[in-house]
C-alpha cells in the first residue's frame, strides 16, 4: 500500500484537511498486503467513527519491476493525477496504523475492528450529532421495515466485534445475571467474571460511559429491565435524558439489545430501535477495542511523545 506521498508541485489540489506525508509500502504476499491494507483502512473507520471520511486508496498493488521506469505504476504516482489523485490523509491516519499494527497480532481483535467498521459503514451517526447541547437531532425510530433491518444489522455486527474480544456478559438460567431483576442487584458470580475479563483486557470496570436516550420515553425503555445506571450529569429530565453507566450495566444494556430484539427474528420492539440504540452498541464496541488496544484517549500528539521518549 502506498499512502501520504509528498505532494509534487502542479499535480492536483490537496484540501486543507490533508497534509503531505511519506511513502508507506506494505509488502508480502498479495493476500498479506490486502488484509494488512484493509486492515488499516478498517481501523481508519473505526478511530474517526465516520466511515465517510474515507482515505486514499483501499486495495494493495504491485510495484514495476523497475520502479525507476517513468511509465511504472510508481511514475503514476508522482507524475500524473491517475493514481495520485487517490491518497489523501488526515491527523488520526497514524492512530489508525497505530490501532492497525497493535491489532495485527490477535486474529479476535482483527475481527473486531473489521465487524465493527462494517457495522459503521452499514449504519451510524456521528458523535458530533449526539453532543448533549444539540439535544434530540434524530427521529428516535423509523416506520420502513428497510430501516429496521439495517439498524438491526448494524447492531448485530457491533455487538459480535464486542464477543470477539470476548467481553460480552456470560449468564444463564442456571447463573442468571441479577439475583434481582427489578432492583438491578447482580449476581456476584456473574459479576466478578466479567469483572475479571475487563481487566485481563486493561479495561477498568468502574470506568463510566454515557447512554444516549433522547426525546420522549419510547417502548424501548419499558423493555430493557433492570433500570441500570444513574442520570448523566448534564441530564435535563426532558429531551436530554442520557444515562451513566458503568461499564458492565452498558455490556448489559446492550446484549438485552442484541438478545432480545435483534439476534433471531426481529421482535415487536425491533420496530422502535433507532439511531441513539445503535450509537450506543457501537460507541461501547468502539470503547473497548481502543482500550484494549491501549489507544482509548490517545491522539495523533501522544503516538509522536511515545515516539520521542
Amino acid at each position: 500500500m502506498l499512502t501520504r506521498p509528498v505532494r509534487s508541485s502542479g499535480i492536483g489540489i490537496r484540501k486543507s484537511d490533508q497534509i503531505p506525508g511519506q511513502l508507506l509500502v506494505v509488502c508480502g504476499e498479495e493476500d498479506d498486503a490486502q488484509n494488512k491494507v484493509e486492515l488499516i483502512c478498517a481501523a481508519h473507520n473505526l478511530i474517526v467513527a465516520d466511515p465517510t471520511e474515507r482515505i486514499g486508496l483501499r486495495t494493495a498493488f504491485e510495484l514495476p519491476d523497475d520502479p525507476l521506469d517513468p511509465k511504472g505504476k510508481l511514475g503514476d504516482i508522482f507524475k500524473s493525477s491517475g493514481i495520485f489523485e487517490l491518497f489523501v490523509s488526515s491527523m488520526e491516519f497514524p492512530l489508525a496504523v497505530a490501532l492497525a499494527v497493535g491489532a495485527w497480532p490477535d486474529k479476535s481483535l482483527v475481527y473486531a475492528i473489521h465487524k465493527l467498521s462494517k457495522s459503521l459503514e452499514m449504519e451510524s451517526v456521528t458523535a458530533w450529532s449526539i453532543e448533549p447541547r444539540f439535544g434530540q437531532v434524530f427521529e428516535k425510530h423509523s416506520a420502513l421495515y428497510s430501516d429496521h433491518v439495517n439498524t438491526s444489522a448494524a447492531i448485530n455486527l457491533a455487538f459480535s466485534a464486542i464477543e470477539e474480544l470476548k467481553l460480552e456478559i456470560r449468564s444463564s438460567r442456571e447463573h442468571p445475571r441479577f439475583t434481582n431483576n427489578k432492583s438491578g442487584n447482580w449476581n456476584p458470580e456473574v459479576l466478578e467474571d466479567i469483572i475479571k475479563r475487563l481487566r485481563v483486557a486493561g479495561i477498568e470496570p468502574e470506568e463510566r460511559i454515557s447512554w444516549a436516550v433522547r426525546g420522549e420515553k419510547s417502548k424501548i425503555e419499558d423493555e430493557m429491565k433492570p433500570s441500570l445506571g444513574e442520570p448523566a450529569a448534564y441530564n435535563d429530565g426532558k429531551i436530554v435524558r442520557d444515562k451513566s453507566l458503568t461499564i458492565p450495566e452498558a455490556l448489559h444494556y446492550c446484549s438485552y439489545i442484541r438478545n432480545f430484539m435483534t439476534a433471531h427474528g426481529l421482535s415487536a420492539e425491533a420496530k422502535f430501535l433507532g439511531p441513539y440504540e445503535l450509537f450506543n452498541v457501537q460507541n461501547l464496541a468502539r470503547r473497548l477495542i481502543l482500550s484494549k488496544a491501549a489507544l482509548w484517549m490517545k491522539d495523533t500528539d501522544d503516538l509522536l511523545k511515545s515516539l520521542e521518549k
